[in-house]
Order: structure tokens, then sequence, then C-alpha cells
């Protein structure tokens, strides 16, 4: 095993870590929240810019803080969510159950990560060396990035390469 594959336990291992104590629902809600944020404020944050008061000198800086407002605001809602729903998990005795959820979808977040990661890998040289080149996990990561190109962008795609 070389280093590459050490780093990739060790995104793994901490991303399941990460969601096992906060549990399966808490993850899943954030990621929601995120995703919901990202999306009201990409479709309201010029409508809320233009309501900012006039000592928000620029365009660019009312669209800045419209987006993060919508953006920091979705997040603090969800927070008050997921902390509700974390006390009722616990006093329902779900808790394992959500932990469990937990664990598998910090799997998939720990792969999604170390995916996203190889192929930013793929733009570079890194795959030339020894130690990628060496590595447990580089031959399935490989596999898996350059199956996941098509859905790429293809400027992009065209310049991630492992040979």
């Amino acid at each position: 095993m070389t280093g590459f594959d050490y780093a990739v336990l060790i995104i793994l291992g901490l991303s399941v870590l990460l969601a096992v104590l906060r549990g399966g629902i808490s993850e899943i809600l954030s990621l929601s929240a995120w995703i919901l944020g990202f999306w009201l404020a990409q479709q309201y944050a010029a409508e809320l810019g233009a309501r900012l008061p006039p000592e928000v000198p620029t365009v660019e800086l009312r669209l800045i803080a419209g987006f993060l407002g919508i953006l920091l605001g979705v997040w603090f809602l969800s927070a008050i969510v997921r902390i509700t729903l974390a006390q009722f998990i616990k006093a329902s005795g779900l808790a394992t159950w959500d932990r469990l959820l937990g664990a598998v979808f910090g799997v998939i977040r720990g792969a999604l990560i170390v995916l996203a990661l190889v192929m930013v890998a793929g733009l570079t040289s890194v795959p030339k060396m020894p130690i990628w080149r060496d590595a447990m996990f580089s031959p399935p990561l490989e596999a898996s990035a350059i199956a996941l190109k098509p859905w790429l962008p293809p400027e992009l795609a065209n310049h991630i390469k492992f040979e």
C-alpha cells in the first residue's frame, strides 16, 4: 500500500466517522439543505440583492450578499430542523438505526469525494507517479472515474487522463 491508498482510507474513514456521529437523517437533511439553499440562492439572489440598502455600493456586492444571505438562511433554518429531529430520533430509540444509516451515507459520501479527487488528479501528472501507479486502489478508482467521464462536460472530460 502506498500513501495514496492510506489517503483514500483516511478520507473514507473520516467520512464514515462523521456521518455516524451526526446520524444519517442529519446528514441527509444537511445535504438537502445545501442543495436547496444553492438552488434558491441562484433563483432569488438578484431579487434580494436589489432590495438591499444603498450602503451596499455595487451590484456585484449586492448579488453576493443576496446569494450568501439566502444560502446561509436556508442552512440556519435546516439546522434548527436537524437539531429538533435528532432529539426526536434519540428519544424514540431509533438512534442505532440512524447511526447505521449515517455509516452508509458516510461511505457513499467518502467514495464520491475520493472519486472527485481522482478525477482532479487525472487532470495532472500525478497518475504517472509511483505513489499512484503502485497503489492498490488506483486501478478501480481510475476505472470508476473513466466510467463517469461521459457525464462531465466534454471540455473537462477530454483532459482527464490516467496514462
